[in-house]
């Protein structure tokens, strides 16, 4: 084949000037700066996995969605609503894209800046979906203008520079190269890119180094998108028959190249998808209809209709039909247009035969693959023409570059619904030949669309509460109302609208923001940014639930991601199992990652805008409550590994002297000055309770610590609190006596001594009897006597029997009636009504009242200078689960 023609006739195929060089640099550089001039991407679900899938691979290391599946969904449901067609469940549990991954592989390294970006600002699901959908704009506007730089090189080999040049901007800005390839990721952008490659590499010398680049274009097309295995095998047949010729060795390296990325390809479809056809083959049984539309209307429509008609959107297109009279000269490049028209031609009866409306997308997206095909077959027309001819490509060049630049700056996706308005029938094509569909024209009456892409959304959906109180593990019985709670700005302005999405189909929306002084102080933006919606869940069937949050930028614009949360709705009717479940997963849930949970406190006796903090005492006393019933099998749920971590947690507490304090270790990273004080000296009570309830290896640090408790015995036989000297008090505020006796922390320490030092055990018993009703020992549970009263049954069990007088087994704080009833029904003191009235009341309304006043177990020394009340929504769901059980098992 003679490389170069025209004016260039003779010169070296080696050899290009370097203004062609240049002038191909600027071309693409001018693509570049108008594919991203309308400052937003025209996107759809197919391009969803590609925009994400980048970000797995780099920072998951997986071609999976899993990681990144509730950002891909963009708010759709699996299997339930409105489904996200583009992702697909496969054995195993994981979840993978429709489509073929070559496309996000191969742009992951143009993701590598996003990536970084990300890991210095912190990974959100907010925030790296706003950076996604940039990258997604930039990638693809790359491609294109890649494709656009590169083509007008490979028509330089045909034509003169200026034709060259037309051709280059004709294909660059009046085809769906624009508004499809530049504007998201499709597969069609690097489709062409491919395509006009392997041309490259095709229309010069036939080396070993080039033919194996062929040969991986060729399988890089076939795999990227299967439709185009047509062009690929085009292709490809003339690299082996023609540009090869007889050479076996490079024929074999050409086939060597294209099966590289075909078997790569396959053996992620078989090995991940299941079906050697990938995501495609598991949905093929579901479209087994897709290749039943008649031929010839779909020959139309695809050419034709003004909808997605090639040659309506691409007129210039139309000059093809004098291809026929400039057929090359030379045998290569004959065979090479032949071989091309062949794929044209085949995709285009391939296309026909299916729904060409091509889903949710601007113009003759099906035909983007083919346009640097017939821009190849076009040059040798257009350098023919004269005069009048000449002008009316050029017009036509104009029709086309402004239809694309009305669906680059108009165009939004809104007006196509009315093109799939009719689902099937006789009159399901109708719409799309109607003019006043034609996604050129029926945009223009609503105005340019937002460019926005830039503006950043933030946001968050914080909480949703049922009654007032936020439901922790967001469960509730059907027909009960739920409101979301969250934020949103769009840059520095109240958005336009939010909206809760319900399974990807229901949404609720609300254009009413009022401020929220927590975002003005952090973000210093004085716009209102805080939202709440209500939700109804009377329509939702029982069962988990999907809520996503999205944001509005402008009535127009595109939706913006900002969070979503599970809500399970639980019939009205169901049962106390129902309860059971709930109240398990809310204690899992709620468990902080080391294994421990928190402590709520307040400065008054009413449950009131709590602190919290982190301590020892809390994890040990649920531990105390939960381990019967973990032990328990199936009824766990799950409660076993999450008391198994708790252990964890406390043994590592244990210091070298075999003493716990309150806090933890000393300078414990996120727990002091955060959580608590680690300073705070260590203490008989956790003490006991760690080295009873989760003793540590090394039993020479339980004698160093029962041989320190003994030095801080009274000579009644009591132990006191602090295990330090009162000097040597840091973060304590004692009270009157510095260093109390108090009765609960001897029946803690009674517990252990039963077990390593029962004459110990029984001293210690003999000593309590007689000062069980003094107040001076009734410090720190005065006004919350629970805790007290729970250790009477283990007291007993440890041969103990202890009484406490009625006047201290009563509370005055309001609301914590039914936390003494639960403690009497612990102790066997009700009938097996009153437990289940009891149980039932707790749990109506998502556990309100639990919510609502929790139990209070106990306080600091009342004479100290601030007062300080702790309570525990855990030990609240505890003691309803230890009652169901026992009542679930009264033996």
């Amino acid at each position: 084949m003679t490389p170069v023609l025209g004016e260039e006739r003779g010169q070296s195929q080696h050899f290009l000037r370097r203004r062609d060089l240049r002038a191909s640099l600027l071309i693409g550089l001018c693509c570049l700066l108008v594919y991203n001039a309308n400052r937003r991407a025209i996107s759809a679900g197919d391009c969803y996995p590609a925009r994400y899938l980048p970000f797995a691979i780099w920072h998951h290391q997986t071609v999976l969605l899993d990681p990144i599946a509730p950002l891909t969904a963009q708010g759709r449901g699996q299997g339930q609503g409105n489904t996200a067609f583009w992702m697909l469940p496969v054995e195993g549990g994981h979840t993978i894209s429709m489509y073929p991954v070559v496309l996000p592989v191969l742009i992951a390294p143009l993701y590598l800046p996003a990536v970084g970006y990300l890991h210095l600002r912190g990974w959100t699901d907010a925030r790296l979906d706003s950076t996604a959908r940039i990258m997604e704009k930039l990638s693809a506007s790359f491609i294109a203008s890649l494709s656009a730089s590169l083509l007008y090189l490979l028509l330089r080999r045909r034509v003169a520079a200026r034709i060259a040049l037309l051709l280059t901007l004709a294909y660059a800005f009046g085809t769906t190269t624009w508004v499809i390839s530049s504007q998201a990721l499709w597969q069609h952008g690097m489709a062409g890119l491919l395509v006009i490659g392997a041309l490259l590499l095709l229309t010069g010398p036939c080396t070993a180094p080039r033919a194996v680049a062929v040969g991986l274009l060729c399988g890089l097309i076939a795999a990227n998108r299967p439709p185009d295995a047509i062009l690929a095998a085009a292709l490809g047949a003339y690299g082996l028959l023609f540009w090869a010729g007889r050479r076996a060795v490079l024929a074999a390296l050409l086939a060597a190249g294209a099966a590289l990325p075909i078997g790569l390809v396959l053996l992620y479809n078989l090995g991940v998808a299941g079906h050697f056809a990938g995501g495609y083959g598991l949905v093929g049984k579901a479209h087994a209809s897709f290749f039943r539309q008649d031929l010839l209307s779909g020959l139309g429509g695809l050419l034709f209709s003004p909808t997605r008609g090639l040659f309506v959107f691409s007129p210039f297109l139309l000059f093809l039909v004098l291809a026929w009279r400039h057929l090359p000269n030379d045998r290569n490049e004959r065979a090479l247009t032949l071989a091309m028209s062949a794929g044209v031609v085949l995709q285009v009866l391939l296309y026909a035969m299916i729904d060409w409306r091509a889903g949710i997308s601007w113009g003759p997206r099906f035909l983007t693959d083919l346009l640097p095909l017939l821009m190849w077959m076009l040059a040798p027309v257009v350098a023919s023409l004269r005069g009048l001819g000449r002008m009316c490509f050029l017009l036509a060049v104009g029709a086309a570059i402004a239809i694309e630049a009305i669906g680059a700056f108009w165009y939004t996706g809104a007006t196509d619904s009315e093109i799939f308005a009719i689902a099937s029938g006789p009159d399901q094509m109708r719409a799309a030949w109607d003019w006043r569909n034609a996604p050129f024209v029926a945009p223009l009456q609503d105005g340019l669309a937002p460019a926005e892409l830039l503006l950043g959304t933030r946001g968050n959906l914080d909480v949703i509460q049922a009654g007032g109180l936020p439901v922790s593990a967001a469960s509730v019985t059907a027909g009960q109302e739920v409101t979301a709670f969250g934020w949103a700005l769009t840059g520095h302005a109240t958005p336009w609208q939010v909206g809760i999405v319900i399974d990807g189909g229901q949404t609720v929306t609300s254009r009413a923001f009022y401020d929220r002084p927590d975002v003005r102080d952090t973000l210093g933006e004085a716009s209102p940014a805080g939202w709440k919606i209500p939700i109804g869940t009377a329509g939702l069937a029982p069962g988990e639930h999907r809520l996503t949050a999205f944001a509005w930028a402008s009535e127009n614009g595109e939706r913006y991601y900002l969070a979503e949360q599970k809500l399970t709705v639980v019939s009205a009717g169901e049962d106390l199992d129902s309860g059971f479940r709930t109240a398990a997963a809310r204690v899992r849930e709620r468990q902080q990652q080391p294994g421990y949970w928190l402590t709520a406190h307040t400065t008054a006796t009413h449950f009131q805008e709590p602190g919290q903090e982190m301590n020892t005492y809390l994890t040990a006393l649920l531990i105390d409550l939960l381990d019967p019933v973990a032990a328990s099998g199936s009824i766990g749920e799950g409660l076993g590994d999450s008391l198994q971590r708790a252990r964890q947690h406390l043994t590592g507490e244990i210091e070298a002297g075999g003493l716990v304090r309150y806090h933890g270790l000393p300078d414990a990273p996120g727990i002091n000055g955060i959580l608590g004080c680690t300073a705070i000296a260590p203490d008989t009570d956790d003490t006991a309770l760690v080295w009873r309830l989760a003793p540590g290896p090394d039993r020479r640090r339980l004698t160093a610590a029962l041989a320190t408790l003994d030095r801080y015995r009274t000579r009644e036989g009591l132990y006191r609190t602090w295990l330090a000297p009162r000097e040597a008090y840091q973060c304590l505020d004692p009270g009157s006596d510095p260093n109390p006796a108090d009765i609960t922390i001897q029946m803690h320490l009674l517990l252990l001594l039963a077990e390593v030092q029962p004459p110990a055990g029984r001293a210690l018993c003999e000593a309590l009897r007689p000062v069980v009703d003094q107040d001076r020992v009734w410090v720190y549970y005065r006004m919350a006597p629970l805790v007290p009263m729970l250790r009477l049954t283990d007291l007993q069990r440890a041969g103990c029997a202890l009484e406490l007088p009625e006047s201290r087994m009563r509370t005055q704080v309001p609301g914590q009636e039914i936390w003494v009833s639960v403690v009497r029904l612990l102790g066997r003191a009700g009938t097996p009504a009153e437990i289940e009235t009891v149980l039932r009341q707790l749990a109506e309304d998502d556990f309100a009242l639990l919510r609502k006043n929790p139990p209070l177990l106990y306080h600091n020394d009342l004479t100290a200078t601030i007062p300080r009340y702790y309570w525990s929504e855990d030990v609240g769901y505890a003691l309803w689960l230890r009652l169901y059980y026992e009542h679930a098992h009264p033996e």
